[in-house]
């Protein structure tokens, strides 16, 4: 009978159980709004930064090639084919082609690594997600963390999709976001690739961690 009593009384005091679901959508885009201009501020760096590493030729041939670029019409700015078109007439030296192309590398690896680095290192959680108590967890079993791999992926598809959006190729990067409207879930197509979501856990389980 004793036992039977101490079970009642163990149930009536027992931690409601821990929710966690999909947070507003609000949430996610100022989120992502927060990560996405760090992230053109840090492209803006690299930018300002990396020329530096080669001789002042280079370097005035690259500013060069910048001011020429601006006086171009917005149209033609925005057209890949104009652009590589007008690269190819500027004659450039083969110095500062390597300077470019070594730019082109670092803009992609920056934001997959931003991403990667939070989902790896701080729980699933960038600067943005940190802000709103947001977290990318497994899917189906948040209490098991993704492997290397799946947080790799989903970085890579994030980061990518990202740094379309400041491109003439911006339609892809869009869909990627724009697929959380699909499912009742609100995974975009990296939480697809992480095999993923993001979500918000309830008070009671930040109660519990603190």
């Amino acid at each position: 009978m004793s036992d039977d009593l101490k079970t009642l009384d163990e149930v009536s005091v027992a931690p409601p159980s821990k929710e966690i679901g999909p947070p507003p959508l609000f949430k996610r885009m100022i989120a992502f709004g927060m990560d996405f201009i760090l992230i053109v501020l840090l492209l803006q760096l690299l930018a300002h930064f990396m020329p530096n590493f080669w001789d002042a030729h280079t370097q005035e041939e690259f500013q060069n090639l910048l001011q020429q670029a601006m006086h171009l019409p917005k149209d033609e700015q925005m057209d890949s084919e104009e652009m590589a078109l007008f690269i190819q007439q500027s004659d450039l030296s083969p110095e500062t082609y390597e300077m470019l192309m070594a730019m082109v590398v670092w803009a992609c690896f920056l934001p997959v690594m931003y991403f990667f680095i939070g989902e790896r290192f701080f729980n699933g959680k960038s600067l943005g997600k940190a802000t709103f108590g947001l977290s990318s967890v497994r899917m189906n079993s948040e209490d098991v963390p993704l492997t290397p791999f799946r947080q790799f992926l989903r970085a890579l598809c994030k980061g990518l999709s990202a740094l379309l959006l400041i491109t003439p190729f911006l339609l892809p990067g869009i869909m990627n976001f724009l697929f959380c409207f699909l499912n009742r879930k609100r995974r975009c197509l990296h939480d697809l690739a992480g095999s993923s979501w993001t979500v918000q856990q309830s008070q009671n389980k930040d109660s519990d961690n603190d």
